[in-house]
């Protein structure tokens, strides 16, 4: 009684804070306290931590039980990929929660059913001449049908932070890949990306420009490429495989891609 009870409570932590919740609860290690999860400190919790993170792609050179700089700055970099503003400087029961999360979704090969998040199973073609009828120039429609192929066709792929191939996307390197053929280059980051395209509203926007998402500071941390009808394309976060789901962010903005240049 008192694991399910445990189980429930931190299962509506996560979903109030924006994490997913959980689905391999059971398997996810018993969160050890913040005491011995604080920069500083040297342990086999730490180490445990260490090895999870260095699955899921960080730079951790080595797991050696000590949460030092590399493993504050990847835990930072593993918030913010959640579009959390936590320093790194301490790993709380969420935060814990969703690394371990993460990995057994990866280790499972199982998918993951978030909040609010609703993914196509069976996205459709979206050929030039629909676009050409929703407005876009016959180049344009041309190009953007060429990149939401390219994005259907690497539907399921891993993510992977620095991921800029098939064997595994981060948010942007998906973006880069997936408009490459048709000429279209950006910045490597999804904050160059922002910094790259004109801002537009959500009534300016077309099929093939980009949506972003925001932290609570307005700090850009995901990037996604619009296909239409609310819904995008996009390389989630560790453990969550790339799919066309509908905008589920709070907080976004949208930029134009320039396809014609």
């Amino acid at each position: 009684m008192l694991k399910k009870y445990i189980t429930a409570v931190l299962t509506t932590l996560l979903i109030s804070t924006g994490y997913p919740s959980p689905s391999f609860a059971d398997e996810i290690p018993d969160y050890p306290g913040l005491e011995n999860l604080t920069r500083g400190v040297e342990n086999d919790y730490v180490k445990k931590v260490q090895k999870a993170l260095i699955k899921l792609g960080y730079p951790i050179p080595v797991a050696n039980g000590k949460y030092g700089p590399a493993t504050t700055a990847a835990i930072q970099e593993f918030y913010e990929v959640q579009g959390d503003i936590d320093d790194g400087t301490v790993l709380g029961p969420k935060g814990w929660e969703a690394i371990f999360e993460a990995i057994n979704r990866e280790e499972s090969n199982t998918p993951a059913k978030e909040e609010g998040v609703i993914e196509e199973e069976n996205p459709t073609e979206v050929k030039p001449e629909e676009l050409v009828n929703e407005g876009q120039d016959t180049e344009r429609a041309k190009k953007v049908s060429i990149v939401l192929e390219r994005a259907a066709s690497v539907k399921g792929t891993r993510y992977r932070r620095g991921g800029t191939t098939t064997n595994g996307f981060d948010c942007s390197g998906f973006v880069l890949w997936a408009m490459k053929p048709v000429g279209v280059t950006f910045g490597r980051t999804s904050r160059d990306m922002r910094r790259e395209t004109p801002k537009i509203t959500k009534d300016e926007l077309k099929v093939g420009d980009l949506v972003f998402f925001h932290n609570k500071k307005g700090t850009v941390y995901h990037v996604a490429i619009y296909a239409g009808k609310g819904k995008i394309w996009h390389a989630r976060r560790p453990g969550l495989r790339l799919a066309k789901t509908n905008i589920y962010a709070k907080r976004i903005s949208y930029g134009r891609v320039d396809y014609n240049s």
